[in-house]
C-alpha cells in the first residue's frame, strides 16, 4: 500500500478551510448576483470609436454582381454616422440560365431568437457564406475611413443580376436581396438584439456573401491605468472566501 499520497490527501483536506472544502462543488447563484457579473471590458477613454458593417453581395454564373454595404459608425462623443455604399460588377455578357429548383420550408427562422445564420440550396455548384466577427484595431485617435453615401432613409440599387433594398425594419437595419433569373434571394437584418443571415439559392453557379462585423477602435496610448482592477475588484467582493 502506497502510503504517502493517502497522507498528503488526509493532511490537505484538513488544512482547508471549511468554507474551501466544497471549492469544487456546483452553487447556485442568486439574481441579484447574476445581474451584477460582467465579463471582460475596457475602460471608455480607451475606445476611440465603434461600429457595425454589413455586407450583402450575389454574383451570378456570367461574373455580374449586385449588393450593398452599410457602415454604421459612433464616435467617442457619440456622435453616429450611417452610411450606404452600392456594389456593381457587369460580368461577362454570358446567358443566366434560369433557375429551377425549389427550397422549401424555413419559415421558422424569422422566429428565431439571437443568432441566425443559414444557407439553403436547390442548385449545383453554389457557393454560400454567412459571417460575423469582431475586429479590434488599436488607432491614435483618427476615424476610421468611410466613402460611403450618407443614410437618406429606405434605398434600393438593381442592375442585370438583381436587386437590393437597404431598409430600416424592426428596429434594425435589413438589406434584402432579389437576384434575377430566379436565382434566388439573400437577407441580412440586424436590431432586437439578433443578427440573421440567410439565403435560399435556386440556381446555379452563385456565389453568395453575407457578412457582418462589429469593429472597434482603441487608443494606442490610455491617459491611465487607473482602474484596470475594477473587474477583479468586483468579482473578489461579490463572492464569500472560498469562492
Amino acid at each position: 500500500m502506497n502510503v504517502k499520497p493517502l497522507l498528503f490527501t488526509t493532511l490537505f483536506a484538513a488544512a482547508l478551510p471549511a468554507s474551501a472544502t466544497s471549492l469544487f462543488q456546483p452553487i447556485e447563484l442568486r439574481d441579484a448576483e447574476l445581474a451584477s457579473l460582467r465579463g471582460r471590458y475596457v475602460l471608455p477613454d480607451r475606445i476611440i470609436n465603434f461600429g457595425v458593417t454589413m455586407t450583402t453581395l450575389w454574383q451570378n454564373s456570367s461574373g455580374a454582381s449586385i449588393g450593398a454595404q452599410v457602415v454604421l459608425q459612433v464616435n467617442n462623443q457619440a456622435q453616429a454616422n450611417l452610411t450606404v455604399t452600392p456594389l456593381y460588377e457587369a460580368g461577362n455578357g454570358s446567358t443566366v440560365s434560369t433557375g429551377s429548383g425549389q427550397v422549401l420550408g424555413g419559415a421558422g427562422l424569422s422566429n428565431v431568437q439571437g443568432i441566425v445564420q443559414s444557407v439553403r440550396t436547390a442548385g449545383d455548384f453554389n457557393k454560400g457564406l454567412n459571417d460575423l466577427s469582431v475586429e479590434i484595431s488599436h488607432n491614435s485617435g483618427d476615424a476610421m475611413p468611410n466613402s460611403g453615401q450618407s443614410w437618406t432613409g429606405d434605398q434600393q440599387f438593381n442592375n442585370s443580376a438583381g436587386s437590393i433594398n437597404i431598409s430600416s425594419a424592426k428596429g434594425g437595419l435589413q438589406l434584402a436581396l432579389q437576384a434575377n433569373n430566379n436565382q434566388g434571394f439573400a437577407q441580412q437584418q440586424i436590431g432586437l438584439g439578433g443578427v440573421r443571415q440567410q439565403s435560399n439559392i435556386t440556381g446555379a453557379l452563385n456565389n453568395v456573401q453575407n457578412l457582418a462585423a462589429l469593429n472597434v477602435a482603441l487608443r494606442d496610448n490610455p491617459r491611465g491605468l487607473d482602474g484596470l482592477q475594477c473587474a477583479w475588484d468586483q468579482i473578489r467582493t461579490m463572492r464569500p472566501a472560498g469562492y
